[in-house]
């Protein structure tokens, strides 16, 4: 039998070839000689001892700080659609009325936004929930709080919803007609699909977090539309009606990671920031590090074309 040789990776290797007229061929038996493997890679301009890097450590937090701002339009604002509300208009358009679309929803007089969502991603891939450092006091006493999700005149009272992992969410329906609850989910978030009695309210836990917001949904009214985001950290907000929101006592002395998102244009990208122009790769927002006690104020105004897809 004739011995060749072969490098495979980083070692040599023996590669036994069949003898000359054999009539059955057999795939090659290939042997790493460990011995040599340093040799080689030594040859190649490697190091004779392969080293490992330490894995990244993320600082620990200082302190709280609070964040806050407004988001407003540049520009003219996409207008409003009147939804066809066709069903039971006696109580989903009372005096003749059918609701506007809440995709893009822009108080008149102030430019602010309404409904944008900016939640934090980062620096955990896992937010730490009860850790002391980097959960402050008051949301760990209100992490099994129930927040409410109505429905009223066959539309959801609260358009974009936040809420954390382990509560409960409370769907009511304050119409005097059933409601089918429809909610997408994503992530860890679980989908469910719940009838709602007329003047009653039934639970939805969702068992764990979305990496975005989902849509909800009434199969019986289906102009019905509303948003949720389902989180793990406490870190998130909704802009008011006017635009404004808040976010406070988050972890101060580490950089931060948010991410910005609106219903029309998905994850913004792009706006001024106090008056300078900055990039936000699929809605991804740092924030350096924040001293203890000292707020951060940010005015962000968006152009109106990102809303006109």
């Amino acid at each position: 039998m004739n011995i060749g040789l072969r490098l495979l990776g980083s070692g040599l290797v023996l590669v036994g070839l069949a003898a000359a007229g054999c009539a059955r061929r057999h795939a090659p038996v290939e042997r790493v000689q460990v011995s040599n493997v340093s040799a080689i890679r030594t040859a190649f301009g490697g190091s004779q001892v392969e080293t490992v890097a330490a894995p990244a450590t993320i600082a620990e937090p200082t302190g709280w700080a609070t964040i806050r701002g407004t988001f407003k339009i540049d520009g003219t604002p996409p207008p409003r659609a009147t939804l066809k509300a066709d069903k039971e208009p006696h109580i989903c358009a009372p005096g003749g009325k059918s609701p506007l679309s809440e995709e893009i929803v822009v108080d008149p007089a102030t430019g602010g936004i309404k409904d944008i969502v900016i939640y934090l991603t980062g620096p955990h891939k896992k937010f730490p929930a009860g850790d002391p450092k980097w959960e402050h006091p008051d949301y760990v006493a209100k992490a099994n709080a129930e927040p409410e999700f109505d429905q009223k005149a066959c539309v959801f009272k609260t358009h974009m919803m936040a809420f954390r992992s382990p509560q409960k969410l409370k769907i009511l329906n304050s119409d005097p007609t059933g409601h089918n609850t429809k909610i997408k989910g994503g992530g860890r978030a679980k989908p469910d699909n719940i009838s709602v009695a007329a003047n009653s309210y039934t639970n939805y836990q969702p068992g764990g977090e979305s990496p975005e917001p989902f849509d909800v949904s009434c199969s019986i009214h289906p102009w019905m539309s509303a948003w949720m985001i389902v989180r793990d950290s406490p870190y998130f907000a909704v802009t008011k009606p006017d635009g404004t929101f808040e976010i406070a006592n988050v972890p101060a002395g580490v950089e931060l990671e948010f991410r910005v998102w609106q219903e029309k244009s998905r994850f913004i990208t792009s706006a001024t920031v106090n008056g300078k122009q900055e990039t936000w790769p699929k809605g991804r927002v740092k924030i350096p590090p924040l001293t203890d006690g000292q707020p951060l104020a940010l005015d962000v105004t968006v152009k109106a074309e990102v809303f006109a897809k």
